[in-house]
């Protein structure tokens, strides 16, 4: 509790201070503004306090502004009852000035939260403008009535009005702005530590050069500031503008309401005249420094957000497990990320130069057109492709492919692409697929390995009329082996059938187990081979395996003597289907059993 209540009484105290200091800077530049900016019409040309106020009230939490508020006033009624004595027209100006400044923060702040913030400057200036001038107007006429009612000798009705409304409007434009940039930067204001001798100076001339151009009555001489004014935007952005442009209005005003400058143009000239030439001078000056300011700024911003995405960008990359890179014109790698070591195993460097000899020579033209693809559609591209690594293995890479446009105008736009090393999916997708073409026991092709292959075969004998051969076999007995010995027993049997079935066929064979016991072999193209016509080729592997197979097949201790029964389709399968000659097949092997097992039969393809 005591720590509670001595943290909110050193919040109240620190208040207090800042609300003092705001009401003593407050009251000096309402002084300021009524001793040295008062014209013959005894009305100020440039109202600075209500700017400060207001730049305070922008950037100040909500819960402090009622104390704000309260200094400002407090700070603007003292001045006045000292300048201008006791009475009821000070409690109204003080009301006014007040008032205004309290119209613009709110306006101001209900539209955007952060007053301060530079992306929003211009669309945040306009609406500052225009809440200026109507908050301008509304205390402008609280003025002029009290100024009708108490003062009826003052200056006419309107004549107040307007001064008021350009005095209070052009003090809070240009004041509130320089009261924000002060407390938002602080020694910032002046710049960098390198420029802050460039600003110092440049603003000691630009003061020095305004003195003089307002100490004498040429108007044309006027102009010679804007070039002062634009280089201090130009060279030093936001700090170089509030600061110029609220030395130039203070010092112009205070000339020219001395009765000094060039807007004192002989008798013909009117109060109200030499006052709106020098409003017209103090705006056109602001607008235009403003809008050099605003577009640095903008450019500053956007240099700043694209080096925000550049490191973000650049941050990702090198700490990617991707592989990225980015081709620039030329085929010169401008970026290479650090996980190149890790996939490849080269290092950066080596990297760093075209290395298509490090992309394997059946994946080189898919790579080659890829590339040019996306240069030309500018769309987006997958594409696999074999890479060497430095131990000489190849590694899959699955490579996203993208063009980026060219940092200067003309330039031809790279190539980035992230690469990831995919080989384990390729072998599990290779793995998948084998396994879904090919029977787990024994590694030979299964039903559907087989049904595809045997539509293309007969497809392939009705096209060229060539021969071929479908041996059906089945292990004689198989179901007593297992019923004797055991399944595990039984399937080391089918594995060593399996295996010698597959030594005893050509290479361009092709052997399936179909299920259990049953096994089948697929020969094309023999018509005629060694001497031996088609037939004859089928019976010399059916007689091979068999041979094979009068070697035991031993399993852990047991030798085991193993038999076969083969049925072959023999032809050119001109009116066949693969069912059919499937059943032809087996119509053979059917007769092979009937001769007694451990035989072969033929049956021709009519």
């Amino acid at each position: 509790m005591m720590t509670t209540r001595l943290l909110a009484s050193r919040t109240a105290l620190g208040l207090f201070r800042r609300t003092l200091v705001l009401a003593i800077v407050i009251a000096f530049c309402t002084w300021w503004s009524i001793t040295y900016t008062n014209g013959a019409l005894g009305l100020s040309y440039l109202w600075i306090g209500s700017g400060v106020l207001c730049g305070v009230l922008l950037i100040s939490p909500r819960a402090e502004r009622p104390a704000y508020l309260l200094g400002g006033f407090a700070a603007h009624i003292a001045v006045n009852i000292l300048l201008n004595g006791l009475g009821p027209i000070s409690v109204v100006f003080s009301l006014a000035d007040t008032l205004d400044a309290w119209l613009v923060a709110a306006i101001v702040t209900s539209r955007f939260r952060d007053a301060t913030d530079l992306t929003h400057i211009k669309s945040s200036v306009v609406v500052g403008a225009w809440a200026a001038l109507l908050a301008c107007a509304v205390s402008g006429l609280m003025a002029s009535v009290a100024s009708m009612v108490y003062a009826p000798t003052l200056a006419p009705f309107m004549v107040i009005f307007g001064t008021w409304v350009i005095s209070h409007a052009l003090g809070l434009g240009i004041f509130a702005t320089l009261t924000i940039a002060i407390c938002v930067e602080g020694r910032g204001l002046i710049g960098r530590r390198a420029r802050r001798l460039e600003l110092v100076v440049t603003l000691a001339l630009l003061a020095a050069a305004c003195w003089l151009i307002f100490s004498q009555s040429r108007f044309a001489v006027t102009f010679l500031l804007f070039p002062a004014l634009m280089l201090c935007a130009f060279r030093h952005r936001f700090s170089g503008f509030a600061s110029a442009v609220g030395l130039v209005a203070m010092i112009s005003t205070m000339q020219t309401a001395a009765g000094h400058g060039p807007f004192m143009m002989g008798t013909g000239v009117s109060e109200v005249q030499r006052v709106l030439m020098l409003h017209a001078f103090i705006t056109n000056a602001t607008l235009l420094t403003f809008f050099i300011a605003s577009v640095l700024i903008e450019r500053k911003l956007l240099m700043r957000q694209l080096a925000k995405s550049e490191h973000e960008y650049r941050l990702l990359a090198d700490n990617s497990s991707d592989l990225v890179s980015h081709i620039g014109a030329g085929n010169v790698r401008r970026y290479i990320s650090p996980s190149v070591v890790e996939i490849l195993g080269w290092t950066r460097d080596e990297f760093s130069q075209p290395r298509f000899d490090l992309v394997h020579a059946g994946d080189i033209d898919a790579v080659l057109q890829a590339f040019d693809e996306v240069t030309r559609t500018g769309e987006a591209t997958i594409v696999q492709c074999r890479m060497q690594h430095k131990r000489g293995h190849d590694v899959w890479m699955e490579l996203n492919v993208r063009t980026m446009p060219g940092k200067r105008e003309g330039e031809l736009p790279g190539i980035v692409f992230a690469g990831r090393d995919v080989t384990q999916r390729r072998e599990a997708m290779l793995a998948l697929e084998h396994l879904a073409r090919h029977d787990v026991l024994t590694g030979l092709g299964n039903r559907l390995n087989f049904n595809e292959r045997i539509q293309l075969a007969v497809a392939r004998s009705q096209r060229h009329h060539s021969a071929m051969a479908l041996l059906y076999l089945d292990i004689d007995h198989f179901k007593g082996i297992n019923d004797t010995h055991g399944h595990a027993v039984g399937d080391a049997v089918l594995c060593e059938f399996a295996s010698r079935l597959q030594r005893s066929i050509r290479a361009t064979d092709f052997a399936a187990r179909l299920g259990g016991d049953e096994f089948v072999v697929l020969l094309e193209d023999i018509d005629a081979q060694d001497g031996q016509d088609g037939q004859e080729a089928s019976q010399v592997i059916a007689e091979k395996l068999m041979t094979k197979l009068h070697d035991p097949i031993v399993v852990g201790e047991q030798l085991l003597r193993v038999t076969t029964s083969i049925g072959i389709a023999h032809g050119v399968a001109i009116h066949k289907d693969p069912e059919q000659l499937l059943r032809v097949a087996d119509a053979a092997l059917y007769e092979a059993k009937v001769a007694g097992r451990n035989t072969w039969r033929v049956q021709k393809l009519s």
